[in-house]
């Protein structure tokens, strides 16, 4: 039986994290909506982050350029009061599986391919935060073990907040499938993702290579496949815990398309093996 690829088991890295409430003080509808959602944008390499080290709390789109030569996303971790990246780090090597109670998985842009771009937007509460990537490399090291680990401060802010992105469609998590409010068009398209399911819950998307499935692209990431993935990532949401909300936004052009949750329930067994994947054509 074929060991499942790290992209798979470090899915582990995920804890509860409720959706908080918005910050700052409440606003007429029209003056809402002059107010603007702070993009914050990390530029991911082999194998580190750049960018801010302290941005102010709220409705936040988190934003990941790619210039390194493998695929990465941003998994948001929160920490509980005086604990640090190094002590994450070592939290890591002593746990077999799962992250430390003490660190709390908060959603951020899923992957995405050399040269690409991925947009999440979730509500930052204060505190201290990781961005991380678990994607492996190519000898099934995953990034974070290399160093892809950047500390994080999210600042108390009395700014006025926001309202909400507007979505075009929601994309609905349950225990175990994905279910779309109507179908996905060609274009631009924001993407509220809601978690009714009782446990986290990630969204890939891949756009599938001509022919491919996503089971054979599933298949592809073991570590003694015989060829790479037949697909390209093109973002999504991190992880989500249950009763949560975000968005990410994608530019799906004509083709065909999978959406994945590699997140293990409590016995191990991932999401996408209880049919937590999905296949669609955008025309």
């Amino acid at each position: 039986m074929k060991r499942l690829h790290p992209f798979i088991l470090l899915s582990l890295l995920s804890a509860a994290f409720g959706a908080p409430p918005l910050l700052g003080r409440p606003l007429s509808a029209a003056a809402a909506s002059a107010v603007k959602i702070n993009i914050v944008t990390f530029i991911a390499e082999n194998y580190d982050f750049k960018g801010p080290d302290r941005i102010p709390a709220g409705i936040t789109t988190v934003r990941i350029v790619n210039q390194g030569d493998e695929p990465h996303h941003i998994q948001l971790v929160k920490l509980a009061k005086g604990k640090t990246a190094e002590d994450f780090r070592k939290a890591l090597k002593e746990t077999a599986v799962g992250m430390p109670i003490w660190a709390k998985n908060a959603g951020g842009p899923n992957g995405t391919s050399p040269g690409g771009q991925a947009d999440a937007t979730v509500t930052l509460e204060p505190g201290n935060y990781l961005l991380i990537c678990v994607l492996p490399n190519q000898g099934g090291v995953p990034h974070a073990a290399l160093g892809m680990i950047k500390p994080l401060t999210v600042a108390a802010d009395s700014s006025p907040r926001p309202p909400e992105p507007k979505s075009d469609f929601t994309l609905t998590e349950s225990d175990f499938a994905f279910e779309s409010s109507k179908p996905v068009a060609a274009g631009k398209q924001t993407v509220r993702v809601v978690n009714n399911g009782s446990q986290p819950h990630e969204v890939v998307v891949v756009r599938l290579a001509p022919g491919a499935s996503i089971k054979e692209f599933i298949a592809a990431l073991v570590p003694d496949a015989s060829g790479p993935p037949p697909g390209k990532l093109v973002g999504g949401i991190t992880g989500i815990e249950k009763g949560s909300h975000g968005f990410f936004d994608a530019n799906f052009t004509p083709g065909h398309y999978g959406l994945i949750c590699f997140f293990p329930d409590a016995k191990g067994r991932a999401h996408f093996a209880q049919g937590m994947a999905l296949e669609f054509d955008v025309r």
